[in-house]
């Protein structure tokens, strides 16, 4: 009798504590367009891409008329993002290859970090979500 009992207890707290809904926050979905926040671009505008944490940057602006485009691959980790660079129609003076690395907002619609160039600069960059 007490080993029937504690078979049906053991099986009760299994059944109980698999059949809980797990709360699981969902991961944001970043695919889409993106405007370029920082200042004194004009034009500006990003797309990224993003497939089972690898993600696909695409990214054009123009600053005083000249344009500038730049694409990259990289990764996401949370809400982390971090790519690499290269500049496919550079404007003079301008870096070649970089990394930025991005925090995605809470609420999903901003995503603000840091890049670094290959000619040892570094500074703030921005993207808020167009759609």
């Amino acid at each position: 009798m007490k080993i029937k009992l504690l078979l049906l207890m053991t099986s009760l707290f299994f059944n109980f504590g698999y059949s809980q809904k797990k709360s699981v926050t969902p991961k944001i979905d970043i695919n889409g367009v993106w405007t370029d926040i920082n200042s004194g671009v004009s034009n500006a505008v990003a797309i990224i891409s993003e497939q089972n944490g690898k993600v696909i940057f695409s990214h054009y602006l123009e600053w005083n008329g000249q344009k500038f485009v730049e694409s990259g691959t990289g990764k996401r980790i949370g809400n982390t993002i971090t790519y690499t660079v290269n500049v496919t129609l550079p404007i003079d003076g301008w870096a070649t290859a970089g990394t930025h690395t991005l925090i995605l907002s809470e609420d999903g619609n901003t995503l603000e970090g840091t890049f670094v160039d290959n000619k040892g600069r570094n500074g703030p960059i921005a993207f808020k979500r167009v759609r």
